[in-house]
C-alpha cells in the first residue's frame, strides 16, 4: 500500500478553470493499492479561499470522502513524513509554498518523504496546438519552487511539454460517461457538464475537441512508471527563471532529478485514467449505501 498526499490547487467545478486536479483526485481514490492520507490544497489555478470552496463542492457533488486541509497545511505534511518516515509519497500540482514552508518548519522534511511527483515547469516556451501557454505551477511562487527542486530529494518533474501529450478527447469523455453512469447515486450530469464546458473553453482557445489532462501524469507515473520515458537532467544549482516557470539545466550538477520527456502509450493511459476515475466516483456510491 502506497502512502499518498496530493497537494493541489483544484478548481473542478469552476467556470473556465482547469479539471485536472479534481480528475487526479479521483484517480487517487480509485486505486485500491494507494491509501491517500490527506490532501494539502494551494493556490494556482485560483486562490485558496476559491480552490477550498471548490474542493468542498467536489466532495459533496460526488459524496466523496476524504481529509483536505486549507488550514496548516505544512504542519500536516511535517506531521505525516515524520509518523512514516521514507513511506510517503507526495504528489504537487500546484503552487509549491505548502513544500517550502514544510522545509522552513522541518529542515529535514525533504529527506524523509520517499518521493515528490511534480506537475509544472518549461524548458522552452511551452505552445499547444501551436498557441502560446503561460507556464503556471512553478512560476506561482518561484522562490518555494527553487527551494523544492534544489531540495535533494528524490525528484520527478513532469513538465508543460510532457504533459501536454496527455489529451483527452471528447471520445474519452464519452467512455469515462458511459462507466460512470452505471453508478446510480452519482450525479454524471453534473461531471458532464463540468467537462463538457470545459472541452468548449479548450476548442476556443486551443482549436482541438478535448483538453490536456497535465496533473493526471502525476497519479498515472506514481502507479505506472512505464508508461514514460525515463531520461534524467541535472539542474542548475540557482534558478532564476522560475518566474517563468522555465527550468535551468545542466551538463552536471548536484542536483539529478527524473524528467520524462514522453508519454509512451496515450491509448493505455486514458484507459488507466477512465478505470481509476470511475472506481474513485464509485466510493461515494460505497458511502452512500
Amino acid at each position: 500500500m502506497k502512502k499518498v498526499i496530493f497537494d493541489c490547487d483544484n478548481t473542478f467545478g469552476l467556470p473556465n478553470h482547469d479539471v485536472d486536479d479534481g480528475l487526479t483526485l479521483l484517480y487517487l481514490l480509485g486505486v485500491a493499492e494507494i491509501d491517500l492520507l490527506g490532501v494539502t490544497l494551494t493556490y494556482g489555478n485560483s486562490n485558496l479561499e476559491v480552490v477550498k470552496k471548490m474542493t468542498q463542492e467536489f466532495c459533496q457533488k460526488l459524496n466523496l470522502s476524504f481529509d483536505y486541509y486549507a488550514r496548516k497545511q505544512a504542519q500536516f505534511l511535517v506531521d505525516q513524513v515524520n509518523r512514516y518516515p521514507g513511506e510517503i509519497s507526495l504528489l504537487a500540482t500546484g503552487a509549491l509554498t505548502n513544500l517550502a514552508q514544510a522545509q522552513t518548519m522541518d529542515p529535514t522534511f525533504f529527506s524523509k518523504v520517499k518521493e515528490i511527483v511534480l506537475m509544472g515547469g518549461v524548458l522552452k516556451p511551452l505552445k499547444v496546438n501551436q498557441t502560446s501557454v503561460n507556464e503556471l505551477n512553478f512560476s506561482s511562487d518561484a522562490c518555494a519552487t527553487e527551494k523544492v527542486l534544489l531540495s535533494q530529494a528524490n525528484l520527478t518533474i513532469m513538465n508543460g511539454h510532457m504533459t501536454a501529450q496527455a489529451f483527452f478527447s471528447k471520445s474519452d469523455l464519452a467512455n469515462f460517461l458511459t462507466k460512470i453512469n452505471k453508478i446510480h447515486s452519482v450525479d454524471s450530469s453534473w461531471v458532464k457538464l463540468i467537462l463538457e464546458n470545459w472541452i468548449k473553453w479548450n476548442k476556443v482557445h486551443f482549436d482541438f475537441a478535448g483538453f490536456c489532462n497535465w496533473d493526471m501524469t502525476t497519479a498515472v507515473y506514481l502507479e505506472h512508471p512505464e508508461l514514460f520515458s525515463a531520461e534524467n537532467y541535472y539542474l542548475a544549482p540557482k534558478q532564476p527563471e522560475l518566474k517563468q516557470g522555465k527550468i535551468n539545466i545542466v551538463e552536471h550538477s548536484a542536483h539529478l532529478v527524473k524528467m520524462p520527456d514522453q508519454l509512451m502509450n496515450i491509448i493505455e493511459f486514458n484507459r488507466l485514467a477512465i478505470d481509476r476515475m470511475s472506481k474513485g466516483i464509485a466510493k461515494g456510491e460505497r458511502s452512500n449505501q
